[in-house]
């Protein structure tokens, strides 16, 4: 007789597809035991089983989803005979079976299990090892849950046993043996619904990939074993509170997992038999959702809850574990419900020590399962906690380190003989094991041997070179203690506040060096900010006096040509009052960050952290009087700072590009091979454009390239590579705070895909925490803390120190440390390295799935056709949660069929990740300086979705409505340099559309034209890049690009 399937089965049976993630794999259950056993002895065994459980001989109907009980005794059964070969070929001959049969997805033809006997050579008399049968066992949970497989397996292993009842929840559970009422199942839909409301999405672990993301993988497994005296230990612990024994596990596991979590927080599915009358074998289990948060409340609390919300979950069984699961997606939209699962299989049934064959190991898939924590006992009735996950989902070695921390916390209680205790000292923090401490700082005495170096007239060289001026150390002192002395006329002393507004030139660096030489506190100014955050870097800072060229019509304010008079009393440099100097940790310099989001930040620095940088990065660099440096970072940048004081402390050679030069990367190659720069430092962006001019090994001078402060491409690596095999590269790292660079990396052959953040500097420790400050596990990703002697004084705000984002954390050990709390967020790798992985705004929650939008963009611009994309989020004008939408623009221009799009996105993204509406335009909208402008992209998605590409265009103008005149005066700012530099002119109608190449447009015109949009718009394009722009239009598209 058929009957229908139950929804779990037919569950199990979707899964088997690779319909939804993580399919791909049957409902299995492989078990593998070793010992002696005759074939003989388990056919005649199995042949009973057969003929007893009707279990043994139900088949599944795919097609029509019904399943029926067979007359027919037919023995799944294989003997296979290895009596012929060496032992040791046997057991390489049974590894490479349990790798095929442990994935085994059982043919529908037949009852979804099966038996190998495998029988091997006696062992000689020597040999320790003294089995003669291994048996492979293979279940589909089609037929049979855990429990009845586990029986089964008893029965078949151990003849002459009574025959064994399965195990049952234990009390009064008549009621749930009634057929469910209309009332009953209403009831539990409430509870659910609405213990639901809670999910807080699928655990954030650190996954290789988001599960959801995964087509098919296969399984590994990962145990360990707790001895049963431990195990009892813990149980009379446990008890002694009132709680169970599965609790007081379940809930270890949940609090240790939940360090490896982003958020604290976990909601796993928990398997759970349904009591039946049935005499027969079946799988008659389900599963219950648990919500569980590590917060502030004691450990006992949290497991006491647990241990009540498992019982309140079981009142419930009438709302199915599938209908649970399909809730969940309905509600969330996530591909993946419960991709953690914790399996009690405690009061399974065991084999005895001492029988014929004890089990040896096992490995259970489960779809749309990533991760199935197991709990078990063997022969000997000790813990076996097992893992079986999804080898593309997670590291091994993540998986490793959770099992031996478990271990760990229940050796914890253990001995402390109580629940409340502190989980975070069994977490293995030897990650920090590179954090250095303040024995390790390097006082480089930079101003003393800078004044030496200059003062004495002991080097006979080049200090500067810009254009045709080389600038000698002597040359550079004579004018240096000029402007000493002048600074000291105009009452200027340790602790004054000198703005240094100049554009890059040797005369800057003069007026930096005199004042770091003086004790001055020196602030470089960006003389070509726009005139009100001109006026609020000069204010906030509250200077003393400000060195100009003259343009500044301000109270306290000097020419350089007035520092440079000559003075007829030197004032004295004495070497031991600048050795002290060069690790004072008063303030020494303000240097004002980008403030792309609000008004720059005024970063308080000192010598001592500044002296430490410049003395270990020349130790690590080998830095010597015959390198060769080149400034090409603008002044008022952090990096610069090295540039400048680290040349002229070993006595070096700095190489400044003339005014009109700064930003001509073609001209930063002829100074490279012109004076044969040796060391190159720079943010990402500056030596891509380098890189990208360079010709015939015109960098072959550079013996290191380093680079910092944005995201390095490996691509840009591999090129640098392949030409120049035998330079050093280093990436470079760490907020301005964080005095220059604070954590580097040296790029080795194996950073192919992936260049790491580094570790940090000597004297410099960093540290990861999760939200709830506390320190993360290897491999979790959390928010960046710097501390050590590297870390600024806080920030100024109109001329006075304050605190904000440093911090106090406390240590591993325990330690009050001050702390600079990045916008980053990175995760240790177990060698001490750290990798990035954004910033901390990157990041938002989509119906409570935490969703990276940098991610997704990194995702989605692999599309072919996609020349750039940006994805911002924006209300549902239905309900006002939080949607994505992406913009995109082509290479070709064409817009790409929405249905291809989201084809290309479910292939790369989790559902929760994949953008609601996709927008093609020609080129993005821009901000009045130049950058996309993600608020009026944000506006765009906000309205009516537009029915036509007409209608499209038309939303966009109304969004870009605000900003017109700013685009406007872009498209004309272009016009203008093209018309110019060829020579036309303007013609009516002309506009952004308007092709160049009927302008009169040359390749020969592109270096000037590049040169002027790099001055006019502040970006670095060469003409190598604009090449493809044919109209004013695809040029303000590269522009938001590049800026």
């Amino acid at each position: 007789m058929d009957t229908a399937l139950t929804p779990l089965q037919r569950a199990y049976l979707l899964g088997r597809s690779e319909l939804l993630p993580l399919g791909g794999v049957a409902m299995h259950d492989f078990r593998e035991f070793r010992g002696h056993i005759e074939f003989s002895v388990i056919k005649a065994r199995l042949t009973r089983l057969v003929q007893q459980y009707d279990a043994l001989r139900t088949h599944i109907d795919e097609s029509s989803l019904v399943q029926h009980v067979s007359d027919a005794i037919i023995l799944n059964l294989d003997e296979i005979d290895f009596t012929g070969i060496p032992r040791s070929e046997a057991y390489q001959k049974i590894d490479e079976m349990r790798q095929a049969y442990s994935h085994k997805i059982h043919d529908l033809s037949r009852s979804p299990w099966h038996i190998w006997v495998i029988k091997l050579a006696e062992p000689e008399d020597k040999d320790n090892d003294l089995v003669t049968t291994v048996v492979f066992v293979s279940f589909d949970a089609l037929i049979l849950d855990g429990s009845a497989i586990s029986l089964i397996l008893f029965k078949l292993f151990e003849e002459g046993e009574n025959e064994q009842k399965r195990s049952r929840p234990t009390g009064n559970i008549a009621h749930l043996l009634q057929p469910p009422s209309v009332s009953k199942k209403q009831s539990d839909t409430e509870y659910w619904s609405e213990k639901l409301k809670e999910y807080p999405g699928p655990p954030a672990l650190p996954w290789k990939k988001p599960p959801e993301s995964i087509k098919s993988s296969r399984y590994r497994r990962e145990k360990v074993t707790i001895p049963s005296v431990t195990l009892n230990h813990l149980s009379k612990i446990a008890s002694s509170y009132g709680l169970f024994q599965n609790t007081i596990l379940s809930t270890i596991i949940l609090e240790i997992m939940s360090f490896w979590t982003q958020d604290s927080r976990l909601c796993i599915g928990v398997p759970v038999a349904i009591p039946t009358q049935k005499t027969q074998f079946s799988n008659e289990s389900s599963f219950v959702a648990v919500c569980f948060k590590r917060d502030q409340a004691p450990f006992l609390e949290r497991t006491t809850a647990f241990q009540n919300d498992i019982f309140a979950s079981l009142e419930h069984l009438d709302f199915s574990g599938v209908d649970i699961n399909r809730l969940i997606f309905n509600q969330y939209q996530t591909g993946l419900a419960l991709p953690v699962v914790l399996t009690n299989g405690l009061s399974w049934k065991t084999l005895p020590a001492s029988g014929d064959v004890s089990f040896y190991d096992g490995l259970t898939q489960t779809p749309q399962v990533a991760m199935d924590i197991r709990l078990s006992l063997d022969q000997d009735k000790n813990l076996v906690l097992s893992i079986d996950y999804a080898e593309k989902a997670l590291e091994q070695n993540i998986v490793q380190d959770i099992l031996q921390t478990i271990t760990q916390a229940i050796a914890l209680i253990c001995r402390q003989e109580k629940l409340a205790v502190d989980f975070s000292e069994v977490i293995d923090y030897h990650h920090y094991k590179d954090n250095g401490n303040d024995s390790d700082f390097i006082c480089s005495n930079f101003l003393a041997r800078i004044a030496d170096n200059l003062l004495t007239g002991k080097l006979k060289k080049s200090a500067i070179i810009c254009g045709e001026q080389q600038i000698t150390y002597s040359e550079l002192g004579e004018c240096v203690q000029k402007i000493v002395n002048n600074l000291n006329r105009c009452g200027m002393r340790k602790g004054s506040v000198v703005a240094i507004c100049l554009p890059r030139s040797p005369e800057h660096v003069m007026v930096t060096i005199a004042c770091a030489l003086l004790g001055i506190i020196w602030v470089p100014i960006d003389v070509n900010s726009p005139p009100e955050r001109l006026d609020y870097l000069l204010t906030n800072c509250h200077s003393d006096l400000i060195v100009n060229t003259g343009q500044f019509n301000r109270d306290k304010t000097i020419t350089l040509e007035t520092l440079l008079t000559s003075v007829s009393e030197n004032v004295l440099l004495p070497l031991e009052t600048l050795s002290s100097l060069s690790h004072c940790i008063e303030p020494a310099y303000y240097l004002y960050t980008s403030g792309t989001t609000g008004k720059p930040k005024c970063v308080v620095l000192n010598n001592k952290a500044t002296s430490n940088v410049i003395g270990q990065t020349l130790n690590k660099w080998e830095v010597k009087q015959d390198d060769v440096f080149i400034s090409v970072t603008p002044l008022h940048h952090d990096m610069s700072v090295f540039d400048l004081f680290a040349s002229l402390t070993v006595g070096a050679t700095l190489v400044i590009p003339e005014p009109h030069a700064e930003k001509d990367a073609i001209h930063w190659n002829r100074l490279i091979s012109k004076h044969k720069v040796s060391i190159w430092c720079s943010v990402p962006a500056i030596l891509e454009m380098l890189i990208a001019c360079q010709k015939g090994g015109s960098l072959s001078s550079l013996r290191l390239i380093a680079q910092g402060g944005d995201y390095i491409k490996p691509a840009l690596i591999k090129e640098i590579r392949a030409t120049y095999p035998d330079t050093r590269l280093f990436s470079l790292g760490g907020p301005t705070e964080t005095t220059i660079w604070s954590i580097w990396h040296e790029i080795t052959s194996a950073d192919v895909s992936l260049i790491p953040y580094g570790k940090p500097l000597p004297a410099t420790q960093y540290f990861i925490c999760n939200d709830i400050n506390e320190h993360c596990p290897a491999f979790v990703t959390g928010r960046i803390y710097t501390t050590g002697v590297n870390l600024a004084l806080g920030y100024l705000e109109d001329g006075l120190v304050v605190q904000k984002d440093f911090v106090t954390i406390t240590s591993p050990e325990g330690e009050q440390l001050r702390a600079f709390r990045t916008g980053d967020q990175g995760y240790y790798r177990k060698d001490g390295t750290i990798i990035f992985a954004s910033r901390v705004n990157g990041y938002i929650k989509i119906r409570g799935i935490r969703v990276s939008l940098p991610d997704i963009e990194s995702e989605l611009c692999k599309h072919p056709q996609i020349n750039n994309i940006i994805v911002v989020d924006y209300p549902n004008e239905q309900n006002g949660d939080a949607t994505l939408g992406a913009m995109y623009t082509t290479l070709n221009g064409q817009e790409i069929p929405v249905s291809e799009l989201r084809d290309y996105s479910h292939r790369l993204l989790p559902v929760s990740h994949i953008p609601t509406r996709f927008a093609h335009i020609q080129a993005f909208p821009l901000s009045a300086n130049g950058k996309t402008d993600r608020h009026q992209i944000r506006a765009f998605f906000t309205q009516p979705k537009p029915d036509n590409l007409a209608d499209k265009q038309s939303v966009i103008s109304e969004s870009q409505r605000v900003n017109n005149s700013a685009e406007d005066e872009c498209y004309q700012s272009i016009l203008s340099i093209y018309l110019h530099t060829i020579g036309a002119q303007p013609l009516t109608g002309l506009n952004e559309d308007s092709e160049f190449l009927a302008l009169g447009l040359r390749p020969s015109h592109l270096k000037e034209i590049a040169r002027c949009l790099t001055e006019k718009f502040d970006v670095i394009l060469t003409p190598q890049l604009l090449v493809k722009c044919r109209n004013a239009r695809q040029v303000s598209s590269l522009l938001s690009q590049s800026i």
